[in-house]
Order: C-alpha cells, then structure tokens, then sequence
C-alpha cells in the first residue's frame, strides 16, 4: 500500500460501524462527502483521520451504489456545481448522517475554478471503496434524488437503443400488423379530405395544413365580427373604403365635413343630423346696453327766408293806441307804451327773415341695442354613440 500514490481507506470509526452494522442487520447512512485542498500539499490518509485537513467545501452525495457486487466495492459520488470553486482539490471524505468521519483519500491535484473567476464548471468526485459486505451501506440511488452526469445518460441512451433496435428488429420480421381503431395502434389509410367524418382514415399534411388554414380563417372572420357589428363606426387616417376593404360588408359614408357628437345614452337619437356651419346674428342678440350721446350739431345757414301770404292781417308787438299819454311831436297820437296794442289792418303781403347760421345742442340716451339673447352656435354634425369601457 506504501507504494500507491492515491488512495482510499475507511477510518478506524468507519470499520467500526461497520462491523456493527454487519452484526446488528442496521446499515450505516452515509449522506455527505466532503473535499480539501490538503493545506496546500498532497496528503496521505490514516486510519486514525477524523477529517480533513483542509476542507474546502462539503455537500450531500449525489448517489450511493454499488460498483461492483462481487468484489463488494461501493461507488460514492458528489457533484460540485459551477458557482462553488476557487480551491485546489487534494483530499476528499466520507461522512456519515451523524457528522462522523467513514473514509479518507487523496487524489491528483486540481483546481476547482469560480465562475466568478471567468471559468466554472460542474465538479463531479467519486470516491470507490472495497467493503466486506454492501449490505452494511445503505445505497443511495433514488432516481428522483440523483442527478444524472454525462456518463450516467450515455450508458442509459446505450441501453434504450439498444432495445428500440431490437424491438424493431422484431417487429420488421413480423407479419402481424392489424387495423389501427380508436383504442389501438395499427396500419391505416391517409386521405386529403378535410371535410370527412370517417374515423378510419388518417389525415396526411396536406389535409391538416387546409384545415388548419380554413379554422384560422374562420377563427379571424368571427373575431371580425364580434369587433365590427352592424351599426358601429370607424374612423380612418386615410382614403380607405371598407366596402372594398371588407367586400363581404356593407359600409355607408357618413357624410362630408360633419363633427361627431355624442347622442343620447339610451340612443334613440343616433344617426341625427343637425346643426350648422353659419349663424345669423339678430338684434336681439346685441348686448341690452344704451349709449348716452351728447353733442352739438354742425352750423348750417339758414340764409333768409319769406314767409306766405297770410291775407289781411293785423300785427302784435307795438304800443297800445288811444291811451292817456301823449307822444310829442307834430302827430299828436296817444299811445300807451305799458300795453300791447296791434298794428293797423294791411292787405295781403308776406315777410322776409334773416334766419342766418346756427346750430343746435344735442344730448340724451339710444335705446338698448339688444335683448342679449345668446347665440346658438352648433356645427354640422351628426349624432353617434360613444362608449368608453372603464374596467
């Protein structure tokens, strides 16, 4: 044994137990295994180790089983993933569900890396050993805990071809190949009908692609409609008729330079056109407001002007005659200059009056404008429907 370079040996507490599991029927669990970097040097393994030297990382076994049955030797096997590493392997450790230490080995130096590190991989270390009997371990091999490794799916891959090959082998020489039916497998017949109710053809790629092609169209058609019901409305960024766009529909312009208005909620006046593009403003519509104005009109000359002939007539504005006082002079006439008196009585004549330029003041208030009454201003428009989905 001094002249191997590597090996594995079961500690003096692994024998032990052991030994007591071959007497008592009670196999020894042995859950985890543990690996070292030998603290920096290539350790050799005792008997007497209760561990590693320098562990760097432990972890729970992969599998447990057996590698060779008549030789009694059992394989362990752990699997380091990529995200642990940064540590040379140079040890490795068995350990028992209790923490106790079973077998100790070296191995060749390598270097786990960090994924970190710009490198990672997964680390599988397996540790064999020779036993008296298989029975005093209890195996690990559950296939829904084991992870499989590469070696473990090529043996496997190896062993179903090899089965598939020959199943098929067989069945090639075989003559025996009925009908295939709704509950079991067999030849049949292919058939491009996608139309056909027949439950003992089968449909070729062909049939499928058309039936596929009919159900999708038939699937967007539907989706049209429940998106576009007769009565609804679409609006267009460009010079678009639906009625080429979707021939199998019928669409009717709106209408030319129209607004669109919200109609009544419970719509009985969609479709209405009112309303209207001008407005004619009416004096009613003015502001009631009055204007005061004041002024003075411009000077016109009147110039001078005759009267018309009034007939025979008498005029007021002299003294009153044959009154007490005496005027002097070589007429001694009598008049009373505190009473008005009239002229004598003379024919028929007329007037002339110099009325000359003048001009008049001008002040007071203009009647109200308007009543204020509010212009009614509605666009062309027509009524629609407008909806807003809100949850």
């Amino acid at each position: 044994m001094a002249d191997k370079k590597f090996l594995t040996l079961i500690t003096a507490a692994g024998a032990e137990r052991l030994a007591n599991a071959a007497v008592t029927g009670t196999p020894v669990a042995i859950g985890e295994m543990a690996v070292g970097d030998g603290g920096g040097l290539l350790s050799m393994p005792g008997s007497a180790s209760v561990g590693l030297i320098g562990e760097q990382y432990r972890g729970i076994l992969n599998k447990l089983v057996i590698a060779d049955s008549d030789a009694s030797v059992i394989e362990a096997e752990m699997i380091i993933p990529p995200q642990i590493g940064g540590f040379w392997l140079r040890e490795l450790a068995l350990y028992a569900d209790d923490g106790e230490c079973i077998a100790v080995g070296n191995m060749p130096e390598t270097y786990k890396p960090l994924l970190a590190e710009g490198s990672g991989r997964f680390q599988i270390i397996r540790m064999q050993l020779k036993i008296s009997s298989t029975a005093a371990v209890e195996l690990i091999a559950d296939p829904s805990v084991i992870l499989a490794t590469v070696e473990d799916i090529n043996a496997q891959e190896e062993k179903v071809k090899d089965y598939t090959d020959n199943q098929l082998s067989d069945h090639e020489q075989s003559r025996n190949h009925p009908d295939a039916t709704l509950k079991a497998r067999g030849f049949t017949q292919l058939s491009n009908d996608t139309d056909s109710d027949s439950e003992d053809l089968a449909a070729t790629p062909a049939a499928i692609k058309a039936a596929i092609k009919a159900a999708v169209a038939t699937a967007v058609r539907q989706a049209w409609e429940l998106d576009n019901p007769v009565g609804s409305s679409r609006l267009f960024n460009q010079n678009l008729n639906p009625n080429e766009r979707w021939p199998w529909s019928t669409w009717e312009y709106a209408g030319e330079h129209l607004t669109i208005r919200t109609a009544k909620a419970d719509g009985s006046d969609v479709g209405t056109l009112g309303g209207s593009d001008t407005v004619t403003i009416a004096r009613a519509n003015l502001p009631a407001e009055e204007i005061d104005v004041s002024g003075t009109a411009q000077d016109t000359d009147l110039g001078t002007k005759r009267t018309k002939p009034g007939g025979k007539h008498v005029h007021h504005g002299v003294p009153k005659r044959n009154s007490d006082y005496e005027l002097g002079g070589n007429n001694r006439v009598f008049f009373d200059p505190y009473q008005e008196g009239e002229t004598d009585e003379a024919g028929e004549h007329n007037h002339e009056m110099e009325l000359g330029p003048h001009g008049h003041p001008v002040s007071g208030t203009t009647d109200a404008l308007g009543q204020g009454q509010a212009i009614g201003i509605v666009e062309r428009h027509k009524l629609q429907m407008l909806w807003h989905r809100v949850s």
